[in-house]
């Protein structure tokens, strides 16, 4: 069997690339399949590999060679992953982990916390549940032996941040993912086995809730703080400036982090209700009630239709025009966005030719790795959110960048240049794994859940797929297709779909509502129960109607030169630079230098996280309303004129306006008035470079009065110092914002914690582990502004 996939055509001398398959009998029914791909491999890897079906595996007969070929291609992936020991070169010095785990790929052979936990979320925890409890154990830590924190949980554990940006948490607070993992392990689990991960998990997540709320949690705007989950590249998708001023990347917020939290206090609530422990969970169900509405609120864009993919760190903070997939996809299928609101967000959402972006629009200047590329995980999350919606163009359109990904690569890779859906071109992908772990579960998951319709869920078995025109021509031509094989709570079930007739070449996305569900001959109706199957293997069969259109929007960028790195239609305006601001005759005046742009540029420009200047043609402004005796936070922003598109925020400037108290920590200030204040700390970390390390430095800043009485505490962050001409220049740490009385007052500084203190990193390399736990940064000051009342 041969077949064929377009080439982009924006390429010079476009050929189409082929997959031949052919599969031999194996004994015991199983078969052997032989894959040739004419796509050039990334970094010169075979273009054949054979694959065999294993009896003890699921496993797909349909009319299409390819198609069952690809599901024991990811199979075997999966297999591949499945270790017994780790390693990594940060870690033990490189020495091998006891952990029976899933490592992450080909080229990462450590469990990383968010990689595991997306790939068990979408299909891993119900392929192996046993090994992805494990894993998910394994991302979980005590504290090094003579260290606790006040104030959390007695007996609680933490679910580790893996190395990341600026020393990691609470830069970064997508350990919180771990949650996703969790569930559906607990839906797969059942019994002995399930009780004794549930508790382990309540106690991992009792610590991390607690924690990430007093450390990330802005009580103002209901939302939780840090990085983009998975976007964890800094300029990848952050404004370029972000590195220097990483404690401004804390004091952001992300739609996908987020989702992230609230995830984890929908199932903390759901596992201390299971406990009987009612207050607990009425208490965590409200945070998350609360939370919802907050994300609603903060990242919804009314003018596009679309959900934010992060805001500044102003107070209240900025929803910026920026989307990415993982995070539309998640307040979708977290049920954050209401139904209409939901599909807009997806239909708006722009696709490439072979697969949707993960983000947009993209950075200028910038190399394929998140920036201008397909992940395939994330595709298949908005095939599931499109799932949900009902948007067959959207799922189908995810269906085939999977399926064209997996056959073409012979493995189910990390990611793929967004326009030509090629492994390496022009300046990437900068690293692109084989088998990487979560895009082996993508692929499977796209299979069994929206072919085959197996979902597993809280109240037990759910059969419900969305086959789409796509991937019932990927099917082939037949009547029938078999997922065997599959076990759920040590029962064995086996769905069998009655494929309606092929769809016309020229027919457009549609889907075919199943029409009837039996189990063993009995119609289904509602979730399937362990009680209701049988101790053999238990067949379930399903057939689908007449194809239904419905909504079959969906936004297609256009043809663009793939190597065209700034062409307006698809790529953001670059930031404004050299933003000043000062006084010119008693006026606040605003100058800033327009960022070269092949399209014309209009500007808006913002303070306190607020729109004062709409559509400027000119780069100077003046603020008529800038109130006397208070900290103002200026920001520019690009907007093409015929793209819409927007430029990240420029790098924030203050008119400070003698609103600043400098001091050595500790020292006396005094308050002539009562109103808001913010408190930071001038300071350098250099314990490790920006982009990784455990050793972000996060302290607990009180504020006493003139008795001695604590009046506010907050914690505030120091992460690591991007270096300059070899020197280590000192930056401000994260704001707290209190409200004070007229009076005389000082700060100090407590301990808090951070991931050093776990004893998971015991065994690190770097700062903060071998050597012991590390959380200092060099103070210079404490700087005490008066900040206006912005409601």
């Amino acid at each position: 069997m041969r077949h064929t996939f377009p080439a982009y055509p924006g390429v010079t001398s476009p050929q189409a690339e082929h997959v031949s398959v052919a599969s031999t009998p194996l004994p015991g029914g199983a078969r052997r399949f032989s894959m040739q791909s004419s796509q050039a491999q990334r970094d010169g890897g075979a273009s054949q590999r054979v694959v065999d079906e294993r009896p003890d595996a699921p496993r797909v007969q349909s009319p299409s060679a390819l198609f069952d070929a690809l599901f024991a291609l990811a199979l075997d992936d999966a297999r591949l992953n499945s270790v017994d020991e780790i390693r990594d070169a940060a870690y033990n010095g490189g020495a091998p982990i006891a952990c029976r785990c899933f490592q992450t790929g080909e080229l990462w052979h450590y469990v990383w916390t968010r990689d595991l936990s997306y790939a068990a979320h979408l299909g891993l925890a119900w392929l192996d549940p046993q090994r992805s409890a494990s894993s998910l154990l394994f991302k979980t830590s005590d504290w090094r032996e003579g260290l606790a924190v006040p104030g959390l949980p007695e007996g609680s554990r933490q679910i580790v941040q893996d190395t990341g940006s600026g020393g990691s948490w609470p830069v970064s607070t997508d350990r919180v993912s771990w949650a996703w993992a969790a569930q559906s392990v607990l839906d797969n689990l059942a019994d002995a086995p399930r009780r004794a991960f549930a508790q382990q998990a309540l106690a991992a997540l009792r610590g991390t809730v607690e924690a990430d709320r007093v450390a990330a949690f802005d009580p103002r705007s209901g939302l939780y703080g840090g990085e983009q989950s998975f976007l964890d590249w800094r300029v990848q998708s952050y404004a370029p400036w972000i590195t220097d001023q990483l404690a401004r990347m804390a004091g952001s917020r992300s739609l996908s982090t987020n989702v992230g939290h609230l995830q984890a206090l929908r199932l903390l609530a759901r596992l201390e209700a299971e406990l009987g422990h009612a207050a607990k969970a009425s208490r965590y169900t409200e945070w998350a009630e609360r939370l919802q509405a907050a994300i609603e609120r903060g990242f919804w864009l009314d003018d596009v239709q679309q959900y934010a993919s992060l805001t500044s760190d102003d107070s209240p903070p900025l929803a910026l025009h920026k989307f990415d997939l993982l995070g539309t996809s998640l307040a979708v299928l977290a049920g954050v966005a209401p139904p209409q609101r939901a599909a807009e967000a997806l239909a708006r959402y722009p696709h490439g030719p072979f697969g949707a972006p993960v983000i947009a629009p993209q950075q200028p200047g910038v190399p394929v790795y998140h920036n201008r590329a397909i992940w395939p995980f994330v595709s298949a999350y908005a095939l599931r959110a499109a799932a949900q919606v009902g948007n067959s163009a959207v799922a189908g359109h995810a269906f085939d960048s999977l399926w064209r990904a997996a056959a073409l690569n012979l493995s189910n890779m990390e990611n793929l240049e967004w326009l030509t859906a090629q492994p390496h071109f022009d300046d990437g992908p900068v690293i692109n794994s084989r088998r990487q772990l979560w895009s082996v579960a993508a692929y499977l998951s796209a299979v069994a859940e929206s072919v085959f319709g197996w979902r597993v869920t809280p109240q037990g078995l759910r059969i419900a797929p969305f086959l789409t025109t796509a991937s019932r021509r990927a099917l082939g031509d037949g009547a029938e297709a078999r997922l065997s094989g599959l076990r759920w709570r040590d029962r064995r079930l086996d769905i069998v779909l009655q494929l309606p007739p092929l769809p016309a070449e020229a027919a457009g996305p549609a889907h075919y509502p199943f029409q009837s569900v039996t189990l063993n001959g009995r119609a289904v109706e509602g979730p399937i129960s362990a009680e209701h199957l049988i101790d053999g293997v238990n067949r379930v069969d399903v057939r689908c109607g007449a194809p239904v259109v419905g909504d079959n929007r969906i936004a297609r960028v256009p043809l663009v030169d793939p190597m065209d790195r700034t062409d307006p239609r698809v790529v953001a305006p670059d930031v404004p630079q050299q933003v000043s601001i000062g006084l010119e005759a008693d006026a606040v005046v605003l100058r800033f230098a327009a960022p070269a742009s092949r399209e014309p540029l209009r500007f808006n420009v913002y303070r306190d996280g607020q729109a004062v200047a709409r559509g400027l043609d000119t780069t100077t402004w003046t603020d008529l309303s800038a109130r006397p005796g208070v900290v103002h936070v200026y920001a520019v922003e690009a907007v093409g004129t015929q793209s819409g598109h927007h430029s990240h925020l420029s790098a924030p400037v203050r008119l400070e306006g003698g609103a600043v108290q400098r001091m050595v920590l500790g020292d006396w200030f005094v308050r002539s008035t009562s109103g808001p204040v913010g408190l930071e700390l001038l300071y350098d970390n250099h314990a490790h470079e920006t982009q990784t390390g455990i050793t972000n430095a996060v302290k607990l800043l009180r504020v006493l009065d003139a008795q001695g009485t604590e009046v506010a505490r907050g914690v505030v962050q120091m992460p690591h110092v991007e270096p300059q001409d070899g020197q280590h220049p000192l930056r401000l740490s994260t704001l707290l914002r209190v409200t004070l009385p007229a009076g005389r007052y000082r700060a100090e500084l407590l301990d808090f914690f951070n991931m050093s203190y776990l004893q998971a990193n015991a065994h690190y390399g770097a700062a903060g582990g071998l050597s012991g736990p590390l959380n200092q940064a060099d103070i210079a000051a404490l700087q005490v502004l008066t900040l206006p009342d912005v409601p």
